[in-house]
């Protein structure tokens, strides 16, 4: 409790002492807050001009201004590189697709694979127009070449020969077959070396 002395003076209990530190804390914290809202409004006002003197101030205007034009420069570089990067990659998409389209038109009708839309890289094309042009120029030497011609003839030749091989019921005699397969083979220049039917026979069962 509050204790009250002969000369009119008071202790005040800690209660006492704690309910007006806490009411002192309070108002002045109030008041504070305030004050600080004002301030911080006066400081929003006017700060752009307060930077402005206080970088003069530290000799930074110049210097800062140096900056400001090195990075507006990049940006604006950086901004048109993103637009011309864009435009390229338009530019190289429609190109693709034109060329694509004509390709595959050709391909339907010499019947051959397809190259894919969604292949725009100049190697993917590279790679399918080789791999076409290479099976066209090869049929092309088959077809006026020696080796072309002879490799056509023996592809006819062995299947006659094949289908003459395996007639149901195919009767010959040893002489008769060797003389067959050596006139066979010899029209498509392979040497044929005779062969003992019944020996073969023997080792095949």
């Amino acid at each position: 409790m509050t204790k009250k002395h002969e000369d009119g003076t008071i202790n005040l209990s800690d209660k006492k002492v704690k309910f007006w530190t806490d009411q002192i804390n309070e108002e002045t914290a109030e008041k504070k807050r305030d004050l600080e809202r004002e301030l911080e409004k006066k400081v929003d006002d006017d700060i752009d001009n307060k930077v402005s003197s206080f970088m003069k101030e530290l000799k930074l205007d110049k210097l800062y201004k140096d900056h400001e034009t090195n990075d507006k420069n990049l940006q604006d570089f950086l901004n048109q590189k993103d637009l011309k990067e864009q435009q390229l990659r338009e530019k190289k998409k429609e190109s693709a697709k034109v060329f694509i389209d004509l390709f595959n038109r050709q391909a339907k009708i010499h019947d051959w694979s397809n190259m894919y839309d969604h292949d725009h890289d100049i190697e993917d094309f590279d790679r399918h127009i080789k791999n076409v042009c290479r099976t066209e120029y090869f049929n092309e030497l088959k077809k006026n070449t020696p080796e072309g011609k002879l490799l056509q003839e023996i592809d006819g030749k062995r299947k006659a020969m094949l289908r003459a091989l395996n007639q149901p019921r195919l009767k010959f005699k040893e002489v008769d077959f060797n003389a067959a397969m050596s006139n066979g083979f010899n029209a498509i220049g392979i040497e044929y070396k005779p062969i003992d039917i019944e020996d073969a026979n023997r080792k095949i069962n």
